[in-house]
């Protein structure tokens, strides 16, 4: 029996290479003014409207599992019936140096039989606390959101003979959380699909954008480029959304300059395949 694969999807985060915060926008919503003091960054993740702050006490009794059969279980806010809403979490993280690959190919090695195929391939990060002092509760609130996030695993409905894969990780002393994005996505697949159901329109990322994220135009290593082409005909490109300061979407041949070691604000949901 194959293990239980928990992954986090990156809904959006806005951040500067080494700077303060600023505020994250949802899917469709028009920019607001810079924030990147901490007093309103931090009222603004506990407060927010499509979520909860993810340090917040006891966040597992506003939760529960939505079966989503062969495609994947998702968290969702308790009491939603047959409409549910998936349940996003807020914070304010530092995303390590350390096996960082939300660069375009993801890091991908075709020769590496373990990496798999490259349209399955997921950009992946590690977030941990900041170490930003003006920020200095984005450390002192860590513990609690893995504390969380370890509850939210304990929910998870496992089949007898499945392995739990947490997406805390712990190395050299430090912990810190894997977050995970899917890169590809077929471009024929069924709109009734649970994925539609619960995420609702998914093409807010590749509607109207600049040719710089259109798969034709996708910087990725020579290694990846025939992998790449293979895929044109058959799948889009679903670009990180990581918006900078200025509320502009990041380019991917920045991703490595402008995430790598950043104070970011994250919403994120919570799934397992």
């Amino acid at each position: 029996m194959g293990p239980i694969y928990l992954h986090y999807s990156f809904h959006a985060a806005i951040a500067a290479h080494h700077a303060p915060v600023a505020p994250a926008m949802y899917p469709k919503c028009k920019p607001s003014s810079t924030t990147s003091t901490p007093a309103p960054v931090l009222q603004k993740v506990q407060n927010s409207p499509g979520g909860f702050y993810a340090a917040m006490p006891r966040l597992i009794h506003h939760v529960e599992y939505f079966i989503g059969g062969q495609h994947r279980n998702i968290l969702v806010s308790k009491g939603g019936g047959l409409q549910p809403t998936e349940f996003i979490i807020c914070g304010v993280f530092e995303i390590s140096c350390n096996d960082f690959n939300f660069t375009p190919d993801g890091n991908f090695n075709p020769s590496n039989v373990f990496h798999g195929c490259f349209a399955d391939m997921k950009l992946s990060c590690q977030l941990t606390a900041g170490h930003n002092d003006a920020f200095r509760f984005s450390s002192e609130d860590f513990p609690d959101v893995l504390n969380n996030l370890a509850h939210f695993e304990g929910l998870i409905p496992r089949p007898g003979g499945y392995d739990k894969l947490s997406i805390i990780h712990d190395s050299l002393s430090q912990r810190s959380i894997k977050l995970t994005h899917s890169l590809f996505k077929a471009n024929k697949e069924d709109q009734q699909d649970f994925a539609g159901e619960v995420y609702g329109d998914e093409n807010y990322l590749t509607d109207s954008l600049s040719p710089n994220f259109n798969i034709t135009t996708w910087p990725v290593a020579d290694q990846c480029k025939g992998h790449l082409q293979g895929l044109i005909s058959t799948n889009i490109i679903c670009p990180l959304p990581a918006y900078d300061l200025d509320h502009t979407l990041i380019l991917p041949s920045q991703y490595e300059s402008k995430l790598k070691g950043t104070l970011i604000e994250v919403h994120m949901a919570f799934c397992h395949y």
